[in-house]
């Protein structure tokens, strides 16, 4: 009888072992997992990011060529290349305010990153949404109205229309 309990002892702590070894390499290989998803780069987000630099700097354009032109009502915008050849030239609405105009509408702000970018709005294949915020109003005007593009990753960035500039979703 003894031989049977020693056996059986024996039995359950190979078993306990089993089990322990099993949960700690389970517990070891979802840490690897967690750390590698985290640490990848986010490249969706990046290429949207660049596009937000090259609104920026589309809208900085219009607005010095509004500005040498005599400020007109419209001006003609020249996309370029990245080997600095002629790709298109598109009409650009002007605000009063020397910024690109936009309609207090999203359809307004798809038009805007069409005026500017002359890119498909899209990243990666991912659809990007264009949004219109009216923000802060005086006298019933938006005062600080902006278009967010953002991804349905969660990414974004905010184009403030009386500004013409850029801000980032982790500013």
């Amino acid at each position: 009888m003894r031989k049977s309990n020693a056996a059986a002892v024996n039995e359950q702590r190979k078993m306990f072992l089993g089990i322990i070894s099993t949960l700690v390499f389970a517990i070891l290989m979802g840490s690897f997992i967690v750390y590698f998803y985290e640490s990848e780069p986010n490249l969706k987000g990046q290429i949207l990011f660049r596009f937000g630099d090259k609104l920026e700097d589309s809208a900085v354009s219009a607005h010095w060529q509004w500005q040498a032109e005599g400020r007109p009502e419209r001006i003609l915008l020249v996309h370029y290349n990245s080997e600095g050849k002629e790709t298109d030239r598109r009409p650009v609405v002007m605000g009063a305010t020397g910024w690109p105009g936009v309609k207090h509408t999203d359809d307004g702000c798809r038009k805007l990153w069409q005026m500017l970018l002359n890119q498909p709005m899209e990243v990666d294949g991912f659809r990007v949404r264009g949004d219109f915020y009216e923000g802060d109003t005086e006298s019933g005007e938006p005062v600080s109205a902006y278009c967010r593009f953002g991804l349905s990753s969660g990414d974004y960035f905010d184009y403030a229309i009386y500004r013409g500039d850029v801000t980032y979703e982790d500013e």
